[in-house]
């Protein structure tokens, strides 16, 4: 089965890393902090939810 044929939840992507916070006592980043890391990054981010 190729890639193309599986059923995806959206949002999802593929990625060449990952940054991964566990356990920060937040449930999520909220838009200010992803603008910053973006901005240390130099690339435009996205969150992008695991389900483990």
């Amino acid at each position: 089965m190729s890639l193309d044929a599986l059923g995806y939840s959206w949002p999802c992507g593929f990625a060449r890393f990952e940054i991964a916070v566990r356990n920060p006592g937040v449930d999520r980043f909220g838009d200010g902090e992803l603008a910053l890391l973006a901005a240390a990054l130099g690339h435009p981010v996205r969150r992008i939810r695991a389900h483990i």
